[in-house]
């Protein structure tokens, strides 16, 4: 157990990602404070109409597509401030999985998996796509149901207290480092590694779902290699990028979004990382079982 070399991860993700956070934590601040958020509210009342959104909630999401991180810190800083509740989060955390996938698509697919794999590529793109719009609709769904008007009146009478950075460094930076501190230990422990060989599959289909924990771009690059030595059919190629995606989704959750989640909504960030994590996981089982038995 190297304690240093988590230290060091630990620091990397913290100045990676908190002043992300103190940015938009800052900017939302203003954006309340101002009445802002109000009168972009108003500019959208047809899209809040069809979609029975909260101000906030549409916020986030248009942020999402620029930055996930910015758009998890303006929910945090919101609810903190008692504008939106923690089901108006939780639905919130559902709808960003759609422009959080686009985002990664155009960075990632789009450049990079899709011109190596061609075809395989594309539809395990799409596959990764109908993930996210499914999570999507699922908050949606879930937002329209929880949606109160009652609540929706008395968020708008709530005052608005002056931005702190002081207050955002001492609630959200400790949790932080202590999280991921400790997360990234129990991964070098072993604890959280995962063994696929008891699962009755081709090797090769094992073998890019494994290279997958290690580096993505790897596991591409091998797929294209088994690909075209016949190793891998078709079918087997998308089965074996879409198991892949199960593991480091897993292990990812584990990694990056409790830490972060933690420490912008304490245990409902933990609630929120869970939720996702399961439904991301049953989709994605969901798509597996009809790749193997359509195509």
């Amino acid at each position: 157990m190297n304690i240093i070399e988590a230290a060091i991860s630990t620091l990397k993700f913290v100045l990676l990602t908190f002043p992300v956070i103190l940015v938009a934590s800052f900017a939302t601040s203003q954006l309340i404070e101002r009445g802002l958020m109000e009168k972009f509210g108003e500019r959208i009342k047809p899209l809040l109409k069809r979609l029975n959104l909260g101000e906030v909630t549409v916020s986030s999401v248009a942020v999402c597509f620029v930055s996930a991180t910015a758009a998890y810190s303006i929910l945090s800083q919101a609810l903190r401030k008692g504008v939106i509740d923690e089901r108006e989060v939780i639905a919130a955390s559902f709808i960003n999985s759609f422009p959080a996938m686009l985002m990664h698509f155009y960075r990632f697919f789009i450049p990079f998996v899709i011109p190596v794999l061609g075809w395989v590529g594309l539809i395990y793109a799409a596959l990764r796509l109908t993930v996210a719009i499914a999570k999507s609709l699922i908050g949606l769904a879930i937002a329209r149901m929880w949606n109160n008007e009652e609540e929706r009146e008395t968020i708008k009478d709530i005052k608005v207290r002056p931005f702190s950075t002081l207050e955002i460094v001492k609630s959200t930076l400790p949790v932080m480092v202590v999280t991921y501190f400790f997360v990234q230990l129990i991964i070098q422990s072993g604890i959280s590694s995962f063994n696929l060989s008891f699962l009755p599959l081709n090797p090769a289909v094992l073998s890019v779902a494994t290279i997958q924990l290690i580096n993505q771009k790897a596991s591409i690059v091998m797929c294209k290699s088994l690909l075209e030595s016949g190793a891998l059919s078709f079918k087997w190629a998308i089965v074996a990028l879409m198991l892949g995606n199960i593991v480091t989704f897993s292990t990812s959750y584990i990694k990056h979004s409790l830490p972060l989640h933690v420490s912008l909504f304490g245990k409902l960030g933990v609630k929120i990382v869970v939720l996702n994590g399961i439904a991301s996981l049953i989709l994605d089982a969901i798509l597996i079982m009809g790749v193997i038995l359509f195509l």
